[in-house]
């Protein structure tokens, strides 16, 4: 890599003209993301619209990279949403013990990543008074889903929380320090915005190898400390399948990388989203999201299972493992679809000592 580089954080609401180059969905921090997950339904309905509106573009981050000749690049990019949480208002204005810090933590809903994106923009387009958009429909019956939003009496509440919905790095940038930037960069705009908590529906990176584990057990995967390695090393090592240490006791940090990071910044697991995003698409669909030929698929696949695939009827399905994928992809051979549950981790950073 050529040098000297100057490097700025700036938001959406600063430099909205840099983020006109992530519209190419070619660009390197799109194509950093598995294809399939652009394709469900709340990712299409509300966090590829959230910078049409203006009082969310400050919660927009991005990295940008200017080269000795002035050219501006950007290199990493974050994307948040401030929302009203009703159980932090409720659970830890008055009590601050561990005890209501785990009913807190229990509130999080099961469908993580697509809940909080529909919850802060609904939220954010009532306190607007601007059109509110359509929940949307999922045509995924096979597991827990989004129903009508249970926030919908809290639309007019000013946010108390915010959540971060993506940290990327461009793949030869990584390890230099600029996602945690963009982890401190969410934590001062909540404490300036007086949001008392921030909180992820975490992807952990290292999950797609081990798709085939259950995300509780995963999580509790752990390393000796002195294995932990500053940015710009590798752990290369076998996690743990003990007893289940506590990642918070002093010998031990979580396995993989992603979560492991935020735990030395300061977070906390607080529970499991088990079914925080959702896409559900015909094989021909499938196939060009993963090359993977569906209907030629005769093998490679687990015992077969029963379930619904849509509508109310049981039907047959194998799973496999594709790339990118967390946990495996239920295959429905007499329907001619599959359908993607990906499960994340809930985890919270303190802003202001909850």
């Amino acid at each position: 890599m050529d040098g000297p580089f100057m490097y700025e954080i700036c938001t959406a609401d600063q430099r909205l003209d840099c983020w006109t180059a992530l519209q190419d969905p070619n660009h390197p921090l799109n194509t950093a993301w598995p294809h399939f997950l652009d394709n469900d339904p709340f990712q299409k309905e509300y966090a590829d619209q959230m910078l049409q509106y203006v009082g969310l573009r400050r919660f927009q981050f991005g990295i940008l990279e200017q080269d000795a000749q002035g050219g501006e690049t950007m290199i990493a990019c974050a994307r948040s949403i401030p929302f009203f949480w009703p159980e932090l208002e409720c659970l830890t204005k008055f009590d601050p013990s561990e005890d209501a810090r785990s009913r807190l933590f229990s509130s999080l809903p099961d469908e993580g990543w697509d809940w909080v994106v529909a919850c802060g923009v609904q939220q954010y387009c009532a306190r607007e008074d601007l059109p509110i958009p359509p929940f949307p429909t999922h045509s995924v019956a096979l597991e827990k889903r989004p129903e009508a939003p249970d926030f919908v009496h809290h639309l007019f509440d000013p946010p108390n929380a915010l959540s971060a919905l993506s940290i990327t790095v461009r793949e030869d940038r990584r390890n230099r320090g600029f996602a945690e930037q963009l982890i401190d960069a969410m934590k001062q705009t909540a404490q300036q915005e007086r949001l008392r908590i921030l909180i992820a529906p975490l992807r952990p990176t290292r999950k797609t190898q081990y798709a085939s584990v259950d995300m509780e057990t995963y999580v509790s995967w752990t390393l000796p400390r002195h294995l932990d390695q500053p940015c710009g090393s590798t752990i290369d090592n076998t996690p743990s399948l003990g007893a289940g240490r506590c990642c918070a006791e002093a010998s031990y940090v979580p396995f993989d990388p992603w979560l492991r990071k935020h735990i030395r910044l300061g977070g906390r697991v607080a529970k499991i989203a088990p079914a925080s995003m959702g896409v559900c698409g015909s094989f021909t669909e499938w196939q060009a999201w993963t090359g993977i030929d569906f209907h030629r698929l005769r093998h490679h696949s687990r015992q077969s299972t029963t379930a619904k695939a849509g509508g109310s009827r049981e039907e047959t399905y194998w799973e496999i493992t594709i790339p990118g994928g967390l946990v495996p992809l239920k295959v429905f051979p007499s329907a001619q679809v599959c359908v993607y549950i990906e499960p994340n981790v809930w985890l919270c950073h303190s802003i202001e000592g909850t």
